[in-house]
């Protein structure tokens, strides 16, 4: 008897090499005054972060990230380049959760863990594939389980297709925990002119 595994998710861990600065960790307390009400915690009012002048540094090393998640997960023949869309800042304090869903209108999606709690902050994936059917589950393994943790460390990038569902659940620990999250998509030709699938961004 063989099982095979088909299709799997790709979930890619990297680390950023470095500490932030004391110019980077100002501006993320700085964004903690502006901030909305999310489902469950908080987010920075400002949704292009990156893009402030104190951040050049890190999104260049995030989108180094990115580019090795392109050469080894993508892994394409077709000429595109990725860039980073979107990004902001997420704040969750003790109780605080961050629901379930999965982000629109992008290919790629990531998470830089800024402050964590190692020994109790996690991320959940959850599956998709619209179930007909929901059985009780007695010995969970990678086939049955109706979503997969993972323990999240201060530094840890995180890095998964964007339809990917994923969240946060009840925040433990008193430290606030604090992510960047942001969105990927890319430019160039990929499909094929003959088939009539050809796409230029």
């Amino acid at each position: 008897m063989k099982i095979y595994q088909l299709f799997p998710e790709p979930v890619y861990v990297s680390k950023l090499e470095r500490a932030l600065t004391a110019p980077e960790l100002a501006l993320v307390e700085e964004y903690k005054k502006t901030t909305i009400k999310n489902i469950g915690n908080t987010t920075s009012e400002d949704n292009y972060v990156l893009e402030h002048k104190v951040f050049k540094n890190l999104k260049q090393e995030l989108y180094k990230i990115v580019l090795d998640y392109f050469d080894k997960v993508v892994s394409t023949s077709n000429p595109i380049t990725p860039f980073i869309t979107q990004s902001w800042l997420n704040y969750t304090t003790t109780n605080q959760f961050h629901y379930p869903h999965s982000h629109k209108n992008s290919y790629v999606s990531g998470v830089f863990y800024i402050n964590v709690n190692k020994d109790m902050d996690q991320i959940h994936f959850y599956r998709g594939g619209g179930k007909s059917l929901e059985l009780s589950v007695a010995t969970p393994n990678i086939f049955n389980s109706p979503f997969s943790w993972h323990t999240v460390e201060t530094g840890s990038v995180f890095l998964f297709p964007s339809s990917l569902e994923h969240g946060v659940e009840n925040k433990k620990g008193t430290n606030t925990r604090i992510s960047l999250a942001f969105n990927v998509f890319f430019k160039g030709t990929f499909g094929d002119k003959k088939n009539l699938t050809e796409l230029v961004l």
